[in-house]
């Protein structure tokens, strides 16, 4: 395996404290891990370290790894190995024994990387993904489902850590495989990583045989689960392939990345105007980010058509079971735990005066469809799935006139993710070309009122209408575009 990485790179195997879970085993994989695609989960933290020096730089090095040992005792499956099975299609997620291991990757350590841009820097570039240098912090051979190398054909890793030093800071990378855990999960793990550095505990609920189902119902039953799904708002549509959307092929439009800013009292601003509005409505303020977005990115589509647009839009999003109202799920559960819902309008309400108050009614109405019942009938319906291996939440990705939001705003990072070298100064995704919206955690400016950012994908003439759409412009305070050199 370190062949496949740069000279440059050193390759730490985390392996369990408790030598006594480390044993062969196939861990439980559950039917609503399988509706996952086999791709890493790719996250870019950036600390800032203004003095460091070699023995600083090892001493955070050995208390990583140490606190990875202790979360790979915690949670076993971040040492396995994922396959997907020749015959059934279904993936799996195995253990061989004494030689797993969770893998912390650095470089760095010994003299600062030249070859990546300084804290400063970045800062300066609001840490925008497109700044670093491509094939530099991720191990792209090691975590690509396509293998292209030769060794790299016996599965892909659970997870694996980069550590990258720079001058004045750290970048922290992670890539954890989609089928082992959510974005909620991933704020969990890294919280009951921070416990460890600091030699704490941190509960966390690992038995996945809660999402196992009964006996997989009839073609009839599943029917009948798939109507009453789709009635809640849940995408099941989406698990299918649609030969009339292009995009099934991911054959999408050229696009560029923009980080937004948008300040938490102009949203609020909104939310006061929903509700006096509508008093009866709980709208949210996530619900009002996520209205603005939507809203917006519509009314930028539609100018670009040279007919009418017509019919319905959606804003297609991720629904988390660790709710107030589903009580008996555990919060502190790893594992995928979340469908993706959506939010329909008509195109016309959308894009006419008030599209985001009504978006944000929208989405609200559609979330406080996720309760026990839908838990129940979801976990039923993904266990009817016979064939996971065709059928995931990317299967069919979303038209032309919808919105695909990946959500992290849930993630405590500004608050918990403290190593034992700070918080985080920024979190950001990896760069994708794929034209989705995720909206980032919530940071405090330097004023101390809160900032929510969103990194949005889109075609560059969506991103030229959209900055000059004084309708959503009203409520960001800056709207930062990619710049290809």
């Amino acid at each position: 395996m370190e062949k496949l990485l740069d000279d440059d790179v050193e390759m730490h195997r985390c392996q369990p404290s408790d030598t006594s879970v480390r044993v062969a085993t196939e861990h439980v994989l559950s039917a609503c891990d399988l509706l996952m695609t086999n791709v890493h989960t790719r996250m870019t933290i950036y600390y800032q370290l203004p003095r460091s020096t070699r023995e600083s730089r090892q001493d955070i090095v050995q208390r990583l790894k140490t606190g990875l040992e202790k979360l790979a005792s915690q949670v076993p499956c971040l040492t396995a190995t994922i396959t997907i099975d020749s015959t059934s299609k279904r993936g799996l997620m195995k253990t061989a024994g004494d030689d797993d291991a969770i893998l912390l990757l650095v470089r760095g350590a010994e003299t600062v990387s030249p070859d990546l841009p300084s804290f400063a820097h970045l800062e300066r570039e609001r840490f925008a993904p497109w700044v670093l240098p491509k094939g530099k912090i991720y191990p792209d051979a090691l975590i690509n489902p396509v293998p292209l190398f030769e060794g790299q054909d016996e599965g892909l890793p659970a997870c694996v850590f980069q550590v990258n030093f720079i001058e004045g800071g750290l970048i922290l990378t992670t890539a954890i495989h989609h089928f082992v855990a959510d974005g909620p999960s991933i704020d969990l793990l890294f919280q009951a990583w921070a416990a460890h550095c600091r030699d704490d505990k941190y509960e966390l609920w690992t038995d996945r045989t809660i999402l196992s189902g009964p006996n997989s119902p009839d073609e009839v039953d599943t029917q009948e689960l798939e109507r009453i799904m789709v009635s809640r708002g849940c995408k099941v549509d989406s698990t299918r392939a649609d030969p009339k959307n292009p995009w099934s092929n991911f054959m999408a439009e050229p696009t560029k990345s923009a980080i937004v800013s948008f300040p938490g009292r102009a949203i609020a601003t909104l939310k006061s105007q929903v509700k006096a509005q509508s008093p009866s409505t709980s709208v949210s303020t996530s619900d009002c980010l996520h209205a603005v977005l939507w809203a917006g990115l519509l009314r930028a589509k539609t100018t670009m058509l040279k007919d009418k647009a017509e019919g319905e839009s959606w804003a297609i999003f991720p629904v988390n079971f660790r709710t107030h109202r589903i009580p008996e799920f555990p919060a502190n559960y790893i594992g995928n735990a979340s469908f993706l819902n959506g939010a329909v309008l008509p195109i016309e309400q959308l894009k006419g005066p008030g599209g985001a108050h009504q978006a944000a009614m929208a989405l609200r109405s559609t979330i406080q469809n996720v309760d026990s019942a839908y838990l129940s009938n979801g976990k039923a319906w993904a266990n009817s799935i016979q064939e996971p291996s065709t059928r995931t939440w990317l299967t069919n990705p979303p038209r032309a006139m919808d919105t695909a939001f990946a959500s992290w705003a849930s993630l405590t990072s500004y608050r918990t993710w403290d190593l034992g070298f700070g918080r985080p100064a920024a979190l950001r995704p990896a760069p994708q070309p794929l034209p989705f919206v995720i909206v980032l955690p919530v940071k405090t400016d330097k004023d101390g009122d809160d900032l929510f950012e969103v990194n949005v994908v889109a075609t560059e003439e969506t991103h030229r209408i959209l900055m000059a759409d004084t309708d959503f412009r009203q409520y960001v305070s800056d709207y930062y575009l990619e710049v290809q050199e």
